[in-house]
């Protein structure tokens, strides 16, 4: 949706929409994005996975804003903003959709 907002910058209530629908999305994927670390690791290691996450989301948090502003004042338009925005979201799902999950039926089977 914000690769979208990118196109229709122009056009006021398709771009409000895109940011609205793409912000709702956004916020769609937390419950299923913080059950990951416990259905794939240990108690432990998913605890610890946990730490690691909210220390990379602190540093995107500081250095997104610094990306967001430089790339603002290079281009003098919102629209490289949100289209860096929209790249880093297909990244993220991508890396998403590239874990693998082991089978926990299968787990269980071969330690009995």
């Amino acid at each position: 949706m914000f690769g979208l907002l990118t196109v229709f910058r122009h056009e006021v209530p398709l771009a409000i929409a895109c940011l609205l629908l793409g912000s709702g999305f956004f916020y769609a994927f937390y419950p299923v994005f913080w059950s990951i670390p416990t259905a794939m690791l240990s108690e432990s290691a998913a605890a610890a996975t946990f730490g690691l996450i909210n220390s990379i989301g602190q540093l995107g948090g500081f250095a997104g804003n610094y990306a967001i502003g430089f790339l603002n004042d290079r281009t003098h338009s919102l629209a490289a903003s949100f289209a860096f925005i929209a790249l880093v979201y297909l990244a993220a799902g991508g890396l998403i959709l590239s874990l693998r999950f082991r089978d926990p039926a299968r787990v269980l089977q071969r330690s009995n």
